[in-house]
């Protein structure tokens, strides 16, 4: 009898000693878990600045890199264009064609899938444009035009200036009014703004006539407060990524991120809205894929190859690197978007270029 409860006593023992082996490895594989999660979330995460210079000293980084807050530098969803946005048209009409004399509606042709095209000139000198999106020119906005207000050449001169009539966040704020009732959603966009005040205005279109960039006949008749503005311009974001449009990527002159370029553009003026200009909007979708970015050292890299391999004695200076998603038709005409890193390069502190490369694949996007 004794032999029996010895030998159970004997299994109790084992049991209890696999029983604490079995519980110290399952807290093992818990902690090793932990600790694979914990290296997985602080596994990587864009540099806020980016400083270096290559061996040879010809290329050199200097940028803060623009990247919104939500992009931690691992992966990110894909994203689905389902296409370009339409503006409500018979709003467009309400607003800026409704009681006017039409005095020009030539018919245009409409290209396959694109909305139809209407433009119409009114007695007043202005000037409607509908179709997937809208152009509104008012009577007074040649000469807004005429003077390049919206020429990033021109744009830190007029930083410098003041209007008193409105704040810039008010004129933003009245614009996105509009913007809304079009159809749109101003919370879509990243806007911003810089004042255009009449006398700087008289002074360049003064400098545009001695330099025979402006003929006489083009010239205001007079200037004054009442032309008090602000060039008002906003980018698209999905996610918080500003969009890279569709006609960025045509051409190198195209490239830029300024105000020239933006999708929507607009005067507002002590008047009310001078100009309006919106085109390449797009409606998004989000995916069902993941995107793995390459650290921006992977891809700082291959700017600074480029750069390397010119065979001159120019200097480059990387001043910006910005983080978009790149929208673009591929070969079968149907839209697509990557996220792309925009890097704006400065050769002998003189010209600036732009440069593109795919922040996934880290290949460059060759620009015409």
């Amino acid at each position: 009898m004794m032999k029996k409860i010895r030998g159970f006593s004997l299994i109790l023992c084992a049991c209890s000693v696999l029983a604490g082996c079995n519980k110290s490895s399952v807290d093992v594989k818990e902690k090793a878990g932990e600790e694979i999660v914990s290296m997985e979330e602080a596994e990587y995460s864009f540099p806020e600045k980016y400083e270096k210079t290559s061996d040879s000293g010809k290329v050199k980084f200097n940028c803060e890199l623009e990247v919104p807050e939500n992009i931690k530098g691992q992966a990110i969803s894909t994203v689905d264009v389902k296409g370009l946005y339409r503006c409500d048209r018979e709003k467009a009409w309400t607003i800026f064609g409704e009681g006017k004399e039409i005095i020009e509606k030539p018919e245009t042709p409409v290209d396959e899938g694109r909305a139809p095209e209407d433009y119409y000139l009114f007695a007043n000198d202005e000037s409607l444009d509908i179709n997937e999106g809208i152009t509104y020119g008012s009577s007074n906005s040649k000469y807004y035009s005429y003077i390049g207000v919206t020429n990033p050449d021109n744009q830190a001169v007029f930083e410098e200036t003041e209007v008193s009539f409105k704040s810039g966040e008010e004129c933003i704020t009245e614009l996105q009014k509009i913007i809304d009732e079009l159809g749109y959603h101003s919370e879509d966009f990243i806007f911003a703004c810089y004042p255009l005040n009449f006398q700087t205005m008289k002074n360049l279109e003064e400098q545009y006539l001695q330099e025979g960039l402006l003929t006489e006949e083009k010239r205001k008749e007079s200037w004054s407060q009442e032309d008090d503005a602000y060039s008002i311009y906003g980018y698209q974001k999905y996610e918080d990524i500003p969009i890279f449009h569709e006609m960025m990527s045509i051409a190198r002159v195209m490239a830029y991120d300024t105000p020239d370029n933006a999708p929507i553009q607009a005067i507002y003026s002590t008047r009310g809205i001078e100009t309006l200009n919106i085109s390449g909007v797009y409606e998004f979708e989000k995916g069902k894929q993941q995107v793995t970015l390459k650290p921006f050292e992977d891809i700082a890299a291959v700017v600074e190859e480029k750069f390397e391999n010119i065979l001159n004695d120019a200097d480059y200076e990387v001043t910006r690197a910005k983080f978009y998603e790149r929208v673009y038709l591929d070969e079968g005409q149907k839209y697509k978007a990557d996220p792309i890193w925009y890097f704006e390069v400065v050769e002998n502190n003189i010209s600036k270029s732009v440069t593109l490369i795919n922040a996934e694949t880290g290949k460059e996007i060759f620009l015409q």
